[in-house]
C-alpha cells in the first residue's frame, strides 16, 4: 500500500488497508450518487446501473460485514488496490498528513535500551559526584597555573569585593557579600566603580550595612569609575576565582546570608563552605560537574533519535511525532538521574552531612526534568487538540448533507 507520506508516523496511524478499502468503496458510491443527482437536475435519463447499485446497498451490516462486502465488490468489479491519493482531495491529504505527524509514536525496544543506558550514565554521575567533581577541579587547577590566569589574577587584585575584614573574612568570604555572586552582577560592578566594599550583617536582629574603602593593611581598594574597565576587572577576577577550590557561590546564594533568619544564614554559609575547601555547594559542584552528566545523557538520546530518523527518512530532522517521543525519552532518562540525586541527598542528610548534603543535588537535571515534563504535557495537549473528529461530530456533519435539496431529490428518485 502506498500513502501520501512514508515517515515513521505511519506506524501509529489507525488507517489500515480495510479502512482505505472501505473509504474507496464509499467514494465510488458517492460518485454514483453525484452522477444520479447531476442527471436528475439536468432532466437527463438516470443511469439505471448506478441507481440499482445505490438502491441495493444494505443498511444493517456490521463493520466487519461491510468490509467483507466491499472486498467482494473489489474482486468482482476489478477495482484494483485503493490509493489514498486517489480518494482524498489535496486539502484532506494535507489534513491527514498533519494529523499523522501529531500522533504519538510508541516506544520500541531499542528506545528502552537507549533510555536505560543514558539513565545509567546520569545515575552513575550522581552516585560518584565527588569523584567527578574532583576530576573537574583538577582540570581547572591546571588552568589556574596558566600564564593568562596568573596575569588576570594580578591585574584584578585588591578589588573591594575581596574584602576579608571582621564578619566578612574566612575561607567562605565569597558567600558573605554580593561581590562574587554572578546573580548580583550590578551590585558587584558598582563596588568596583566606587572602590567601596559593601556588605550586610546582623546585630541583635538589626540589619547593619558596612562600607569599607581600604584593605585591612590600609591600602585603598582599586577603583575603576569607567564601566568598561570595571567590567573587565570584575570578569577577570571571577574567572580567576572560578578555577580555585572554593569557586563561586550559586547565583543569588549570597542573598541568603543577608536574611533576617540566623538559621537560614548559617545554612547558606555552611552549604557553601563545606567540610573541606571546595567540597561545598558552588557553581562548579552544583552546575558544571552535574551538567557534564546531563549533557552526556542528552547526547546519547539525541544521537539515537536523529540516527533513527536518518535511517528511516534519509534526513536527520525529526518530525513532530518523533520530536515528541524524543522529549519523552529525555524525560525518562533524566528522571533516573534526578531520582538518584534526591536519594543521595536524603541519605547524606540522614548520615549527618546536614547543610553540606545540598551539594549532592543535581540542580541542572532537576530543572531539566521540570522543563521536559512541561513539554511532554504540552505535546499531549497539542495531540488532543489536533485529533481526528469524534464519531458524533462526523455523524452530525454527514447528517447535515441529507437536508440539502439535492439529497431529498435523490432519496425520492430511489424510492420510485
Amino acid at each position: 500500500m502506498s500513502t501520501a507520506g512514508n515517515d515513521s508516523s505511519d506506524r501509529v496511524s489507525p488507517i489500515d488497508d480495510d479502512y482505505i478499502g472501505n473509504l474507496d468503496a464509499l467514494t465510488r458510491d458517492l460518485d454514483d450518487i453525484e452522477l444520479i443527482a447531476a442527471t436528475a437536475l439536468s432532466d437527463k435519463p438516470i443511469d439505471q446501473a448506478a441507481s440499482e447499485r445505490i438502491a441495493s446497498i444494505p443498511t444493517d451490516l456490521t463493520y466487519s460485514e461491510l468490509t467483507s462486502r466491499h472486498q467482494d465488490r473489489r474482486a468482482v468489479e476489478g477495482w484494483g488496490e485503493p490509493e489514498l491519493a486517489d480518494i482524498l482531495d489535496p486539502i484532506a491529504l494535507e489534513q491527514l498528513d498533519g494529523w499523522r505527524a501529531a500522533q504519538r509514536i510508541s516506544w520500541e525496544r531499542s528506545d528502552l535500551v537507549v533510555v536505560g543506558i543514558a539513565g545509567l550514565i546520569g545515575a552513575f554521575g550522581n552516585l560518584y559526584d565527588n569523584c567527578v567533581d574532583a576530576s573537574v577541579l583538577g582540570g581547572l587547577s591546571l588552568l589556574k597555573k596558566s600564564d593568562l590566569l596568573r596575569r588576570w589574577e594580578r591585574e584584578a587584585a585588591r578589588l573591594p569585593i575581596d574584602y576579608t575584614g571582621p564578619r566578612f573574612g574566612g575561607p567562605a568570604h565569597r558567600v558573605r557579600s554580593a561581590g562574587h555572586d554572578i546573580g548580583r552582577f550590578f551590585n558587584a560592578l558598582d563596588q568596583i566603580r566606587t572602590g567601596t566594599f559593601e556588605g550586610i550583617w546582623w546585630n541583635d536582629g538589626q540589619r547593619m550595612v558596612e562600607r569599607v574603602t581600604a584593605t585591612r593593611s590600609g591600602l585603598p581598594f582599586v577603583q575603576a569609575p569607567e564601566p568598561h574597565l570595571a567590567l573587565a576587572l570584575l570578569l577577570k577576577h571571577w574567572v580567576a576565582d572560578f578555577v580555585t577550590p572554593m569557586n563561586l557561590p550559586l547565583p543569588g546564594w549570597t542573598l541568603l546570608c543577608e536574611m533576617p533568619n540566623p538559621d537560614l544564614r548559617k545554612f547558606a554559609n555552611d552549604a557553601y563552605a563545606g567540610t573541606n575547601a571546595g567540597n561545598g555547594l558552588n557553581l562548579r559542584s552544583a552546575v558544571l560537574t552535574p551538567g557534564l552528566g546531563m549533557v552526556a545523557t542528552d547526547v546519547v538520546v539525541r544521537t539515537h533519535s536523529h540516527l533513527g530518523a536518518y535511517l528511516s527518512t534519509g534526513t536527520a530532522r525529526l518530525t513532530t511525532s518523533a520530536r515528541a517521543k524524543h522529549t519523552e525519552m529525555l524525560l525518562a532518562a533524566h528522571s533516573v538521574a534526578g531520582a538518584v540525586s534526591l536519594s543521595k541527598t536524603a541519605a547524606a542528610t540522614i548520615a549527618g552531612e546536614t547543610a553540606v548534603a545540598a551539594r549532592h543535588l543535581n540542580i541542572p537535571v532537576l530543572m531539566r526534568i521540570g522543563m521536559l515534563a512541561l513539554k511532554v504535557r504540552s505535546d499531549a495537549a497539542a495531540r488532543a487538540e489536533a485529533g481526528a473528529p469524534s464519531w458524533e461530530q462526523l455523524l452530525a456533519a454527514e447528517a447535515a448533507t441529507w437536508t440539502l435539496p439535492e439529497a431529498v431529490t435523490i432519496a425520492d428518485l430511489l424510492m420510485t
